[in-house]
């Protein structure tokens, strides 16, 4: 039986051992903490680029014309299809918004209902003026991983079909 008045403390070897066990906790968390914030800036990536998919049908839609994303050199650029007389009175390339990409960065655009060959096909996503597009599948390769998504036609809108976290 302990007396009462002895006082209870943690001796050296259990401090060690709690110690041992927060840095072996730490060691492993980290890694998953580095590819989950990987992960949330390749989902971040494929939403900021969803969304500019998405100004091109809304466009299509409100001005009852097509607009088309082109794959540029260092950026994609969101275009009307044809000019209107406001658009030429404005300078012509007034509307023209563009999605900057970097140079660690690589968007292609596959094209897998078009009938020309793949290196025949130009880098052009058209969204009509009913809202619709046509089918695609733009993948996505960076610093962080890489993500494919595919557009249904009729909606326009993307789902990924495949990602990897680097």
């Amino acid at each position: 039986m302990r007396n009462p008045s002895s006082r209870r403390a943690f001796t050296l070897i259990e401090m060690m051992l709690a110690i041992a066990i927060a840095i072996a906790v730490t060691v492993l968390a980290v890694p998953n903490m580095r590819g989950v914030a990987r992960e949330r800036r390749l989902h971040e990536t494929f939403e900021k680029f969803d969304a500019f998919a998405r100004k091109a049908q809304l466009n299509a839609m409100r001005e009852q014309r097509t607009w088309s994303l082109v794959w540029l050199q260092g950026q994609i650029a969101l275009q009307p299809g044809s000019s209107t007389p406001e658009d030429q009175q404005n300078g012509g390339d007034s509307q023209q918004e563009s999605f900057p990409v970097s140079q660690n960065e690589e968007f292609t655009l596959d094209r897998h209902a078009s009938l020309l060959s793949a290196k025949d096909t130009p880098g052009v996503w058209a969204f009509w003026r009913s809202g619709t597009c046509e089918p695609v599948i733009v993948s996505y390769s960076g610093p962080d991983g890489t993500w494919s998504a595919q557009y249904d036609a009729l909606t326009g809108h993307g789902q990924i079909i495949d990602q990897m976290v680097r």
